[in-house]
């Protein structure tokens, strides 16, 4: 038998290729000059392509995608090779990997304004390595739209959230209340932390500069300093409700978990946005982008009414058997500007002894409230989406109705088919007992 298994083990080899990071054996020019800080392997150094400039790659193998890391945004731009043009930039992601539509040995490209390029990595054919983040587009439809704060938050505070309901096949987008531009390496962080935990639909990121205080009032006047007002703040979120229309919104302790200013603004935000969604008289602008919508759950950290406790550490199969709350630590893991913080020994004990959720006592990631609810309160109390349908399962149940449908419509058309031979035998066999009395008679 072993010996059976190794040979279809031998046999299925040859089909499983993976991807090679190839960049060292290509030739990389910008502008015709080769330039390390583009593949040095260090995301935070970058070189500047003006505008007309060009960056020339060629390999004496086959090149079958490339994978762009931008400073702080990606431009506009194409990819040429083999008579063939790709568009950079449409997405506007950070990260872009390009698939080629065809293998080459030779490609340029350009872009239409200034770029600013960290990394670029070249790729062979098959399974791409795991640094390379493939990204789509926010989704359409959220079920669970998370409101985070900062890069981390989401790692820290809504420790094991995404990966929870990740696992369960749930539409997860995270929208930031803020933005690191005037520290683009967190920005990077943010992306890895996301891809490690299991998001592959773009973050939002948010319109208010991150900056530090410890009342509301602190953080409206460090608001107000960029020139943005409550009101940009409350557009902004309402905007983000009726675009993903969510199932569930998750937001901040209102005091802030730690009394950080930003959380506290974010979450009284919130909870007027959640109202102003589904108000026609409020901004018309996001009103005539998507219309209103009337969010059935929000839960808030640590809000004391309508608890519920999450759990954090249950192996989950889609995970390979780790725990979200294993999984969240390898995320905020790859915030590699935070480790010197308090949150890291908040997230793994002074030590490095934790390893359980349940362990963390203070701004307990497991703890949650149930702020308002247009479908009843939670019984269970353990799952935001009581008394909800994942909009998977809901494709799921259409699928199903229009299978039975679909079954139920054969079913008819075989026994139409079936009733014009069963007439005809029918009919046959009374005229042939009409038949046999007319000769019995005679």
């Amino acid at each position: 038998m072993k010996k059976i298994l190794l040979s279809l083990g031998l046999f299925l080899i040859p089909f499983c290729t993976f991807a090679e990071d190839i960049t060292k054996n290509v030739t990389i020019l910008v502008n015709n000059e080769k330039l390390a800080k583009i593949t040095d392997g260090n995301e935070n150094s970058y070189v500047t392509l003006k505008d007309g400039g060009e960056i020339t790659i060629t390999s004496d193998t086959d090149i079958a995608g490339i994978y762009i890391i931008y400073e702080l945004s990606s431009q506009k731009g194409v990819l040429e090779y083999n008579a063939k043009s790709q568009n950079l930039g449409d997405n506007n992601f950070l990260h872009e990997y390009v698939k080629l539509e065809e293998k080459t040995k030779e490609a340029k490209i350009t872009y239409e304004t200034e770029t600013k390029i960290g990394e670029i990595y070249v790729l062979s054919e098959g399974e791409l390595p795991s640094f390379v983040e493939v990204w789509n587009p926010p989704f359409e439809k959220a079920d669970l739209l998370l409101f985070s704060t900062h890069s981390d938050d989401e790692q820290l505070f809504f420790l094991g959230l995404i990966p929870t309901y990740v696992a369960r096949g749930a539409n997860v987008q995270v929208v930031y209340f803020t933005n690191h531009f005037d520290n683009p390496k967190r920005l990077h962080e943010q992306l890895h932390g996301l891809y490690t935990v299991g998001i592959r639909n773009y973050p939002v990121i948010g319109i208010i500069p991150d900056a530090w205080s410890t009342t509301l009032d602190g953080a409206i006047k460090n608001m107000n300093k960029s020139n943005l007002t409550e009101d940009d703040a409350l557009k902004y979120e309402v905007a983000n409700i009726r675009r993903f229309k969510p199932l569930v919104i998750v937001g901040h302790d209102e005091n802030g978990e730690y009394s950080h200013g930003q959380h506290i603004l974010n979450t009284y935000i919130l909870k007027k946005a959640i109202i102003k969604a589904n108000d026609p008289t409020y901004d018309e602008e996001s009103l005539n982008n998507y219309g209103l919508w009337d969010t059935p759950k929000l839960y808030l950290h640590l809000y004391k009414e309508n608890p519920i406790v999450m759990d954090y550490d249950t192996p989950l199969e889609y995970f390979d058997g780790k725990t979200a709350y294993e999984v969240s630590k390898e995320g905020y893991s790859k915030h590699l500007s935070q480790q010197w913080t308090w949150f890291t020994a908040w997230i793994l004990g002074k030590n490095k002894e934790f390893t359980k959720a349940t362990e963390i006592k203070t701004y307990s990631p497991l703890e949650f409230g149930l702020y308002r609810s247009l479908v009843g309160e939670d019984i269970n109390k353990n799952d935001m989406f009581e008394n909800l349908t994942l909009r998977k399962d809901e494709v799921k149940e259409e699928k199903k109705d229009e299978n039975i449908k679909e079954e139920k419509k054969e079913k008819e058309n075989k026994l139409q088919d079936l009733i014009l031979p069963l007439t005809l035998i029918s009919s046959s066999l009374v005229i042939l007992i009409i038949i046999l009395l007319i000769k019995r008679k005679k």
